[in-house]
């Protein structure tokens, strides 16, 4: 797991990454306004404001997050879909500055400031999450797929799946041929057809998106190694080659969840027992996976299989990640 991309949210909503602070009277609403022009906060949107010091150390993730929680304190009934509701759920890759979605019943599709508006969505399961209203997991899997480039799409679908009580890719596949509307429906179809929820980050999975686009054999995932009383879990496993791959989020570094110098130290005697039983052991991360031709570079360099020629097309649709 990524922390510029992937927040932690089980079984609810994806808690605010800092504090908002509301006009809640009109002496407070003129107190936040002066401090909004002295640059001490920001205004995330009217009425709704943040600490600007604290907003500068975000990850565009995060202030993403920010934004659609603001939302949701602006207009409680408000109904998040697509990559709002994602996001919602602890998932979202993408810039700080997607518009937030929300669905109506009626009226037009439209723009409104930084809320993007879709009218219809009859067809979609709504759920109450911790107060907040927002689309069911199968359906904003298919929201999303549908939305954005297919191999980002990839990695919304199985991080949303893993949150899934009854993960069913089947079910996506339906859902998106069943829509009275086609908009999207071919986009989708390559994420919906390779999703599993066996990946354990949006990092695992779009390194896969980018290993099949770029031709080369797809590993086995989450395979086991047994040494010296220890089972470690490899990523990626090419048995053809007896190469192991892992793809290293920063979380597990950062102090987020454990002593960081502990975790370096567990991390390089895992490597050890992982070596002792593979021909090779590859690491890469983010940025590799950002720019797809070092990590192309790193799997043709170890000798990984690569039997299929390049979709120069499919790999073209994979934007910047933040």
């Amino acid at each position: 797991m990524n922390g510029t991309s992937e927040s932690i949210a089980v079984d609810g909503i994806a808690p605010v990454p800092i504090e908002l602070l509301r006009e809640r009277s009109p002496l407070n609403a003129s107190r936040l306004n002066r401090a909004w022009h002295r640059g001490e906060i920001i205004r995330i949107m009217p009425g709704v404001y943040a600490e600007s010091k604290r907003w500068q150390t975000l990850p565009p993730w995060a202030r993403y997050l920010a934004h659609v929680h603001a939302v949701a304190l602006k207009k409680p009934d408000a109904v998040f879909c697509g990559v709002s509701a994602a996001a919602l759920r602890g998932v979202y890759l993408g810039r700080a500055d997607e518009p937030v979605h929300v669905l109506e019943p009626l009226g037009s599709s439209r723009l409104a400031g930084r809320i993007r508006i879709h009218t219809g969505g009859h067809d979609r399961v709504i759920e109450e999450v911790g107060g907040t209203l927002l689309t069911g997991i199968p359906d904003t899997a298919v929201d999303v797929a549908r939305s954005v480039p297919p191999i980002e799409g990839l990695a919304f679908v199985d991080a949303l799946l893993r949150r899934a009580r009854d993960p069913r890719p089947d079910e996506l596949r339906a859902i998106n041929e069943s829509r009275e509307t086609s908009r999207g429906r071919r986009n989708a179809r390559w994420a919906l057809e390779r999703a599993t929820g066996v990946p354990e980050s949006p990092l695992e999975s779009l390194s896969l998106g980018v290993m099949e686009a770029a031709g080369f054999e797809l590993p086995e995932l989450q395979v086991e190694f047994h040494l010296e009383g220890c089972v470690d879990r490899a990523d990626f496993f090419w048995r053809s080659r007896r190469i192991i791959g892992e793809a290293d989020g920063r979380i597990k570094y950062d102090g987020t969840l454990q002593d960081p110098m502990s975790a370096i130290m567990r991390e390089k005697q895992r490597d050890s027992r992982l070596r002792r039983q593979a021909s090779g052991l590859l690491h890469w991360g983010w940025s590799e996976v950002r720019d797809f031709a070092i990590l192309t570079g790193i799997l043709m360099s170890a000798g990984v299989p690569r039997p299929h020629r390049r979709d120069a097309a499919l790999l073209a649709t994979l934007r910047d990640l933040a």
